[in-house]
């Protein structure tokens, strides 16, 4: 009976064994499917990961250059803002000096005006003063070296109202 528990659990063993077997091809493929399904799921993560990383260093640098872009358009902004007030500036001291100098002729032209007005008021003063003073010598009915006296001191007042 020994020997027929051995056998039996010879047999057994056996039966075990190619059990095992026949179970454990299946489940090791299927165990390998699914660590190999996680693999790829996993590299393809990574390569999802890596594309995106390229993309953003890409942006990167595409803002980069924008960035540099703008700056230098900035900068050619300026200056051209430096040059166009500059120019404006010129153009406006211009504008001003011959308003300046239109405006000095303008007062020359007005001083130059009231002052022949004025050497004419005192010509008409002293022809008055001249006909007044004849109008006397001759109602006074002056001896002659009286009037060469009245009319020489006439001449004289006239001189030195003119001066």
């Amino acid at each position: 009976m020994y020997a027929f528990w051995l056998a039996l659990e010879f047999w057994l063993l056996i039966a075990l064994i190619v059990l095992g077997i026949a179970i454990f091809k299946p489940l090791r493929q299927m165990v390998v499917g699914a660590l190999d399904g996680h693999g790829d799921k996993v590299r393809a993560e990574l390569d999802e990961a890596r594309r995106l990383r390229d993309e953003a260093h890409s942006l990167l640098a595409e803002h980069q250059r924008q960035l540099e872009g703008g700056q230098d358009h900035a900068k050619a902004i300026v200056d051209h803002a430096r040059t166009e007030a500059e120019r404006m500036t010129e153009r406006h001291r211009g504008e001003l000096d011959a308003s300046l100098k239109r405006r000095t002729e303008q007062a020359l032209v007005r001083i130059a005006q009231e002052e022949s007005r004025a050497v004419q008021d005192v010509r008409t003063h002293a022809a008055n003063l001249a006909i007044r003073t004849t109008e006397r010598l001759l109602a006074d009915g002056l001896d002659g070296k009286r009037a060469q006296t009245l009319l020489d001191d006439a001449i004289e007042e006239v001189g030195r109202k003119l001066n």
